[in-house]
């Protein structure tokens, strides 16, 4: 009885590490970061160690709204998590249209984090670039600016 206890444990670490593994934080913050565009949901298509791919649905109900994208990041590669917050603060305030983000957003204060903060995450959003993929060639990117 004794010689199974350690397989049982064993096995349930290995669920742990599986579960664990499955986690993705790059997907993660695809899924806050193409909402700037107006993505509903994305559809993990593939995931390597050096990129993500998968395609970007803007409306559930019509299968031409849709559009392929790969990024080629590593998991330890994302973005720092405070830019996660930053896009959701400006979906959610509606401080862009698309890919232009609102200027007046360098004067605005964020409880969240101090003004230099905000200037290396603001920095950071604008070096985030994922490419659109077009009949299987990366064609344009989805990224913002001012």
């Amino acid at each position: 009885m004794l010689e199974h206890a350690p397989n049982h444990t064993q096995d349930r670490y290995l669920q742990a590490e599986k579960t664990e593994m499955n986690k993705s934080n790059r997907l993660n913050f695809l899924k806050s970061y193409l909402k700037l565009f107006g993505v509903a949901k994305i559809e993990l298509t593939n995931e390597k160690v050096d990129w993500i791919s998968g395609i970007a649905i803007y409306d559930e109900n019509d299968p031409e709204e849709r559009q392929e994208f790969i990024w080629h990041k590593s998991e330890e590669e994302i973005p720092s998590p405070e830019l996660n917050i930053l896009i959701e603060k400006i979906v959610a305030e509606k401080w862009h249209n698309g890919d232009k983000i609102s200027e007046h957003i360098e004067e605005l204060e964020f409880e969240e984090f101090d003004n230099t903060t905000k200037d290396e995450i603001l920095t950071e959003l604008f070096d985030v670039q994922i490419k659109m993929v077009d009949d299987g060639e990366e064609t344009d990117s989805y990224w913002v600016h001012f």
